[in-house]
């Protein structure tokens, strides 16, 4: 399939595993964002809408969350109970390589953004998730500043625009677009996983062929997230 895996044997009972795809966004859709929320809302196996929720309020996890960066995302977990441990990774593996998202509409315009009428006779508004969550962090004249000052100093390349979207601009990103984002950068071949704890070392990695195995390599994947001056 073409991911590297990292395993670490250890005597710390707080088992952690993660996935990293390096996920650069030519715009300011918020792609990325949108996203991660999106695979956490049923995959193949997990159909339920909304694992995540579920997981934070029944399992026993020590840490449970996902991450968007300027050119990476990240799916970690961690829990002290070896069969929950298990489960998380499994939930999270379907998730990020087979999520209904990329199959279902709905989810793109639950996280992303949707148009609402609240009253006949009031205008159409923008609502969604991740439309919602970036408009606060717009609000934030430090966070303003700090995201101008990326952008100023690295105009030419992904740190120029907005991974976590500007609400200005996420109500343009399509379906089409947010499904292709999927097919393109959540290939293990562009991706980093990582294991760590006292567990059984064989059972993580059998865990995890169960859904490698469904990929072939993919030679472009990597290099197609390249980033210039990295």
């Amino acid at each position: 399939s073409g991911a590297e895996l990292l395993s670490v044997s250890t005597d710390d009972d707080n088992k952690c595993f993660g996935i990293t795809f390096r996920t650069p966004p030519s715009d300011s859709t918020g792609v990325p964002h949108i996203l991660e929320h999106s695979v956490l809302c049923g995959s193949r196996k997990y159909k339920t809408k909304d694992p995540f929720v579920q997981l934070l309020q029944g399992s026993l996890q020590t840490f449970l969350n996902a991450f968007t960066y300027p050119d990476r995302t990240c799916y970690v977990v961690a829990s002290q109970n070896t069969k929950d441990f298990y489960n998380l990774i499994n939930v999270y593996s379907d998730a990020v390589y087979h999520p209904r998202a990329i199959s279902d509409p709905m989810v793109h315009a639950q996280e992303g953004w949707h148009l609402e009428l609240e009253d006949v006779s009031a205008p159409l508004t923008y609502k969604g998730v991740v439309y919602n969550e970036m408009k606060g962090v717009y609000s934030s004249p430090d966070s303003l500043l700090q995201r101008e000052a990326q952008q100023s100093i690295f105009p030419d390349n992904t740190y120029g625009v907005d991974s976590g979207g500007d609400p200005v601009d996420i109500p343009n990103l399509s379906f089409e677009q947010f499904a292709e984002f999927h097919a393109k950068f959540y290939h293990p071949g562009n991706s980093r996983i990582f294991f760590a704890g006292d567990d059984d070392v064989t059972k993580r990695l059998e865990i995890m062929d169960e859904y490698l195995r469904d990929f072939g390599p993919s030679p472009e994947s990597k290099p197609a997230s390249t980033i210039q001056w990295q």
